[in-house]
């Protein structure tokens, strides 16, 4: 089974979005651990978000491909808690050729062996394009232990991770998210991609630095408008060096996708630079041999 996606240079690829089960919105804005993010977003974020709602805001924004975000516990543990399975992810996928890929995220880190055990089933699906690391919900460091087996299995199968650096919109503590351990991840696992998703505000100077330094490291603009990137990380993604590793992203809806690619396209980046940045780069890394 080979996923098929529009190969034609200058589609637009959103490098995050979200499906969100009936209740699950409101549980989410109501837990300790994401206060803060109607202050920051605004309330529409615990508004629960169906695949038919996030299709009509993908075709009106012009949207052609979107990485389902999901969970990685077993099907039938996820539907009994009133969430949707990661199999529910990809029927999603599969009903909408080319439209989606998907994006597991490892939300218990105490259990390495179960999560990497998970994602090589889950792999076994052309669709799944990348893992999702989110520090700031358990706080474990970015570079801790139990992240290590789930790296070196990513590495392995050739999947790409996202992890979310820098300060989180949520009231929790950031130094779990501080890019600078990405040193280690990128050290201990030299053939890993690893894109830092958030954009890792407020050290872009050191992700510049980063990424000259190591090419299997990417940004992605999720829950980020860019209208607020910093400008030496924008005359980057117009250079030589950086054109094609800053990434198109959303987080749709927490930040309204409409909304983040009218910024995304208000940058002062020449047309090669602006096709690699809203989903060129990330399609060629994302799209699976």
């Amino acid at each position: 089974m080979t996923l098929v996606l529009d190969t034609v240079p200058g589609m637009i690829l959103d490098a995050w979005v979200n499906v969100f089960p009936k209740g699950f919105a409101a549980s989410f804005g109501a837990q300790e651990s994401t206060a803060g993010v109607h202050e920051l977003f605004g309330d529409e974020v615990t508004d629960d978000r169906t695949l038919e709602s996030l299709m009509g805001s993908m075709d009106g924004a012009g949207i052609d491909v979107g990485v389902l975000t999901c969970g990685l516990r077993p099907a039938e543990s996820a539907r009994r808690r009133g969430m949707l399975a990661p199999e529910d992810f990809l029927a999603m996928a599969d009903a909408h050729a080319g439209r989606f890929l998907v994006a597991p995220t490892v939300e218990k880190a105490g259990r390495p062996l179960d999560n990497c055990r998970r994602i090589r089933e889950l792999a076994e699906h052309p669709a799944v394009a990348l893992v999702r690391i989110t520090p700031l919900v358990e706080q474990y460091d970015l570079n801790h232990r139990l992240y290590y087996p789930v790296y070196a299995t990513c590495e392995e199968l050739g999947l790409p991770v996202s992890i979310n650096i820098g300060v989180p919109g949520p009231q929790v503590r950031s130094a779990c998210q501080h890019p600078q351990l990405l040193e280690d991840v990128l050290i201990d696992f030299p053939t890993l991609t690893v894109v830092g998703a958030h954009m890792g505000h407020p050290h872009e100077a050191l992700l510049i630095g980063y990424m000259l330094k190591w090419p299997q490291l990417h940004l992605m603009t999720s829950a980020f408008l860019a209208t607020y990137m910093d400008p030496a990380m924008v005359t980057f993604m117009g250079s030589s060096r950086g054109r094609g590793r800053v990434w198109f992203a959303s987080d749709h809806p927490i930040l309204d996708v409409q909304r983040a690619l009218d910024a995304a396209r208000a940058l002062p980046l020449d047309a090669e630079a602006m096709a690699e940045f809203l989903g060129d780069a990330a399609h060629r890394v994302l799209t699976r041999p």
